[in-house]
């Protein structure tokens, strides 16, 4: 779903509707509407809107963009249904504590306080639940069945907001820093043997170099499951992403 402005909204082939169908879950001791019944009323009020005319053809084929109330409407309770499904996912604060202890390991700090921020399917596999937490210019990606970290990267930026800034003095060889690569993976993901993945390097501006490990035997949500580590020239971390344990 894309806001377009604030008196309309588009729709892709009405994507919205079907992706929140096909996201229904048993919501037990849920304050307010259930999925169920949100998933209905978002159904039923965009057939009411085809209906009133209040629709059209968007840019692209197959979009369609909702106007005045209509839109209002849609946007609210795509917002709620967004909020139901994540609270039927979502496990409690005290439960999280093993995934705060593992952030905390993967910077070396034992007194970081990383903000949970919230709680959907994975990036890399729509089968599984990750949660995610932000720790100051940073932003972390969990697998909730193992509190392994998925991703680490750059979070995203408030408008206005400045953006984190990494060393690029040249310090390091391309050579150096997938040696660098290697042992990071080795600390932080130690059941990946890279012996049995394929493996590129990536670079961009000369100051930027991703080293990719790929297995190649299958593919999760038709991906090949991969580890990834990203360093500047100066030896700053830019980005981690292990999908090989989903």
């Amino acid at each position: 779903m894309k806001i377009k402005n604030q008196a309309k909204i588009v729709l892709p082939a009405f994507a919205a509707v079907v992706a929140l169908a096909g996201l229904v879950t048993a919501v037990s001791a849920q304050s307010g509407p259930s999925l169920d019944a949100l998933t209905e009323s978002l159904k039923t009020k965009t057939e009411a809107a085809i209906n009133a005319g209040n629709v059209s053809d968007g840019v692209h084929d197959g979009e369609k963009v909702f106007t005045g109330d209509s839109a209002k409407q849609l946007v609210d309770l795509h917002r709620q249904a967004s909020n139901a499904k994540e609270e039927s996912l979502a496990r409690p604060a005290s439960e999280r504590s093993a995934a705060v202890a593992k952030i905390r390991a993967f910077t070396g700090n034992d007194g970081l306080n990383p903000e949970y921020v919230s709680t959907s399917r994975s990036s890399y596999n729509n089968q599984v639940n990750a949660e995610f937490y932000m720790v100051g210019k940073d932003y972390f990606e969990v697998d909730m069945r193992t509190n392994e970290i998925v991703q680490f990267g750059p979070a995203p930026l408030a408008i206005g907001e400045a953006a984190k800034v990494y060393n690029t003095e040249a310090k390091f060889t391309p050579e150096q820093l997938e040696a660098k690569a290697r042992e990071f993976i080795a600390k932080n993901a130690p059941n990946a043997d890279l012996s049995k993945l394929t493996a590129s390097t990536g670079e961009k501006g000369g100051t930027n170099y991703f080293f990719r490990f790929v297995d190649g035997s299958r593919e999760v949500d038709s991906t090949k499951p991969f580890v990834q580590v990203g360093f500047t020239v100066g030896g700053d971390l830019l980005s981690y992403t292990n999908t090989l344990g989903l």
